[in-house]
């Protein structure tokens, strides 16, 4: 019986624990890799211009109305360069900053917050946005590599006795993340005030030139970057007016209907729900989290805490927008906090009663965790998807006969220009419809393009992504049917995930 006792207690370590939530999360992320979807039109358009282009030219203004850090791009387009140009291929950087993410957080909560970092690393690994963006073909998921990988790298250089090779690995990284990912100039300036802190208040033994160094190298980097990338980033007008209202209102009747906007939707990334009982359960545990955190390791503190304020401070100067997906990169801190916060709440009532404690805080655990776990085991068994393309243009490709026409509704322009190649359907007969951001005159663009091929008798039309419809209800692939057979007749139809594509036959 001992022994027995004695085996469970070394498998129920924190270590052994842990890897198997990393081991769960890889298999999850490969899951969704391997399911391999269609690039969707943000996807495409990202990917037009890594293909078409060379690496001198990436450093210019992408395209489509793109953005993307300049290391980001370089990454990508020699994977390509290498390899070949292939989704798939594009898709590996983010599936290694993803898995790399994970065994990231999982140092990070065995080094600093002891077993109940277990509930960060098991929310971590089945997030459904960050096991999405694990395999989406934009910079957001290695955004969370990044920050994970300077806040690793950080606590290193605040253990005991910290040493030169700590601080060499910390300011290269450093140095070259500015360039690989944007939000890193969100996390430096707390690690960099947290390792002031040591050295002044703490008196830590940390060479002044160390941190001198560090500031040096990370400025120099930033300026550079800023000087000949992102500066024409900053100064592109449909970025501000597309992004605008995701930017903090300095008008302060405003700020709080849109901090508490911006709220909702973080916490629909962190639990994928936004009911009024979830948004409790994280500002409660975060903000107790911080609090412990702040008593207990202050300059890891800093580290967590910082970027939230900072990125806020940004967003005020209108450089910076708040909105999901740009907010990923925090969704694994306010993890951390959210850990930190339910320790603290179960070593305060312990106190008083271990069973008391443990319901306290098991509860509102399991009632964040259940519904995230159901979630990602229903997209395991079947991987969310946004838009197959691929599928449609194999069955045009199949079916298509010389002197066909291809017409190419303007939102699934994108996906169109990327796949095309690979089907054969980029050489003739093919006409791109007219991109409008007033959606209802794109819509009157589409039904008089429609109107001009009157006559044709076997003329492609796709559809993905369906647009905007006035006038509809409910199913809008069947509203652009429904228009298209009062032009014409129809001969075939694939349908797919939000994809569609038909053969009309509009001579009267």
């Amino acid at each position: 019986m001992v022994l027995l006792r004695n085996r469970i207690k070394s498998i129920i370590k924190p270590e052994v624990i842990g890897w198997g939530i990393v081991f769960l999360g890889f298999i999850v992320r490969i899951r969704q890799y391997f399911a391999n979807r269609s690039f969707w039109g943000d996807e495409a358009s990202l990917a037009i211009n890594i293909v078409s282009r060379s690496f001198i030219e990436l450093t210019k203004p992408l395209g489509f109305h793109q953005a993307a850090p300049v290391g980001f791009l370089f990454i990508e387009k020699f994977l390509i360069t290498v390899f070949g140009n292939h989704d798939y291929i594009l898709r590996l950087f983010p599936l290694f900053s993803g898995i790399l993410a994970l065994y990231l957080i999982y140092r990070i909560t065995l080094e600093r917050f002891d077993f109940i970092g277990v509930f960060a690393l098991l929310m971590f690994a089945l997030n459904t946005w960050l096991v999405n963006f694990s395999v989406e073909f934009k910079q957001y998921g290695s955004d969370v590599m990044v920050t994970l990988l300077l806040i690793y790298l950080s606590i290193r250089c605040l253990k005991e006795k910290p040493n030169a090779t700590d601080f060499l690995w910390l300011g290269a990284v450093g140095f070259v993340a500015i360039w690989v990912s944007h939000v890193s100039i969100f996390i430096l300036p707390g690690i960099g005030l947290a390792l002031a802190f040591e050295k002044f208040i703490h008196k830590k033994q940390i060479s002044f030139v160390w941190l001198l160094s560090l500031g040096a190298a990370w400025l120099i980097s930033f300026g550079i970057d800023y000087l000949f990338i992102l500066r024409h980033t900053a100064a592109d007008k449909y970025f501000y007016t597309y992004w605008l209202k995701s930017f903090l209102p300095l008008q302060a009747g405003d700020i709080f209907p849109w901090l508490e906007n911006v709220y909702y939707k973080f916490v629909l990334i962190i639990l994928d729900r936004t009911d009024l009982s979830a948004g409790y359960m994280v500002l409660v545990f975060a903000v107790i989290g911080g609090l412990s955190l702040l008593y207990r390791q202050r300059s890891l503190a800093l580290i967590i805490i910082s970027p939230f304020i900072v990125t806020l401070i940004a967003s005020a100067l209108q450089k910076y927008p708040l909105s999901y997906r740009f907010m990923l990169f925090l969704l694994p801190l306010a993890l951390l906090l959210m850990a930190e916060g339910i320790g603290k709440i179960y070593q305060i009532f312990a106190k008083i009663n271990r069973y008391v404690a443990l319901a306290l805080c098991s509860i509102p655990v399991l009632l964040m965790l259940v519904p995230l776990t159901q979630t990602a085991m229903g997209n395991f068994k079947i991987p969310p998807t946004i838009a197959e393309m691929k599928p449609v243009l194999a069955f045009v490709e199949e079916n298509k006969q010389p002197g066909d026409i291809i017409y190419v509704h303007y939102r699934s322009v994108p996906a169109f220009n990327y796949y095309a190649p690979f089907f054969r359907l980029d050489t003739e007969n093919v006409i791109i419809g007219k991109d409008r951001q007033n959606p209802q005159k794109a819509l009157d663009l589409f039904f008089s393009d429609i109107k001009e091929l009157q006559g044709k008798d076997r003329v492609w039309v796709i559809l993905s992504e369906i647009p905007y419809c006035y006038d509809c209800e409910g199913d809008k692939q069947l509203f652009f049917e429904n228009s298209l057979n009062e032009n014409g007749s129809m001969r075939d139809r694939i349908l797919a995930p939000n994809a569609v594509a038909y053969l009309y036959d509009f001579n009267p």
